[in-house]
């Protein structure tokens, strides 16, 4: 179970992890049934839910990998969506699988993995993570334990700083109301009003220096080189260059199109069988493509269509 705090008098319900390393195969309504006999069970993503003895009981499978990040994410009613929050600032992601930033380029969408290393992570946050180790007895230690960061904005918590789904979410929480009325009455000052820059990029920097084993500024360089790459491929021969050379229009040029992929599975397999094998028949086109350029490419097709004319004849 994660940890909450200790004088905590009622649960609107008992949440349990549940790693599934080792029970990949487990039939998971069958077991509950089996174990519990509930009345009712709910199913939504990796919960089940179901009632046992008047109690509500969430059981929340996960993967082994992610067993302890989910635990001190879970753990403290909301401390994890708090946090979550200071690491928003710097354009990082804290959740059940860690910290790790999403980055955006060309109409694309990258997670990069930065830790996992919960004592190192609270480090960067500026929290105490041996403090968090000890537990909390209230509430409002959690409360004090979150503000007590040097990045921590009482402003960037309220409803109004929060996009729709966080605020509808938040605000059906009472402690997350509690934790507003306690901010208003403790924190609403300059002294808790760290301002992060809108841009998150120069925070790339820091971030890559603290978690140097996370290689962020590298696969950065390597998101934008390869898809940049991708996108150059694609210049070079598409349904453009089909039209304008051999004037194939409509529904033909979509058969055409797919049919020639098909064709040049066969011709990069012959061209790379190692890299093909290595690193996929999609790479290795997207290579083929750079390495020969349009004239080869246009030849390819013109005797790809050759031989379905003269198979269609």
């Amino acid at each position: 179970m994660p940890r909450y705090y200790h004088t905590k008098e009622t649960f609107g319900d008992i949440d349990i992890l549940v790693s599934l390393e080792g029970n990949e195969g487990l039939n998971i309504r069958q077991y509950i049934v089996n174990t519990f006999a509930p009345n009712e069970i709910f199913h939504n993503g990796n919960c089940w839910s179901f009632d046992y003895e008047e109690i509500q009981v969430d059981l929340m499978f996960v993967a082994g990998e992610h067993f302890d990040s989910n635990f001190n994410y879970l753990s403290f009613n909301d401390l994890g969506n708090f946090i979550g929050r200071l690491a928003h600032g710097f354009g990082l992601r804290y959740g059940q699988k860690g910290l790790w930033v999403t980055y955006y380029y060309k109409d694309t969408k990258n997670k990069i993995m930065i830790s996992k290393d919960y004592p190192k992570i609270y480090e960067f946050l500026g929290l105490d993570y041996k403090r968090w180790l000890k537990g909390f007895e209230t509430l409002e230690e959690i409360f004090t334990f979150i503000s007590e960061s040097p990045y921590f904005n009482w402003q960037r918590f309220q409803p109004s700083e929060l996009n729709r789904i966080n605020r509808e979410r938040n605000l059906k929480r009472a402690s997350y109301m509690t934790f507003l009325e306690w901010m208003d009455l403790n924190v609403a000052d300059e002294d808790h009003e760290f301002e992060f820059a809108e841009d998150k990029t120069p925070y790339y920097t820091k971030i890559d220096e603290f978690f140097p084993e996370a290689n962020l500024i590298n696969e950065i360089a390597r998101i934008e080189y390869e898809v940049s790459r991708t996108k150059y491929a694609k210049t070079i021969f598409n349904g453009k260059v089909v039209i304008d050379v051999f004037g194939i229009k409509g529904a033909a040029l979509g058969k055409a199109m797919t049919g020639f992929k098909g064709y040049m599975e066969t011709v990069v397999k012959d061209h790379y069988p190692d890299y093909v094998d290595e690193v996929g028949v999609d790479e290795a086109y997207i290579d083929y493509c750079i390495r020969h350029g349009r004239e080869v490419l246009i030849n390819d097709f013109d005797t790809y269509i050759q031989n379905v004319e003269v198979e269609s004849n």
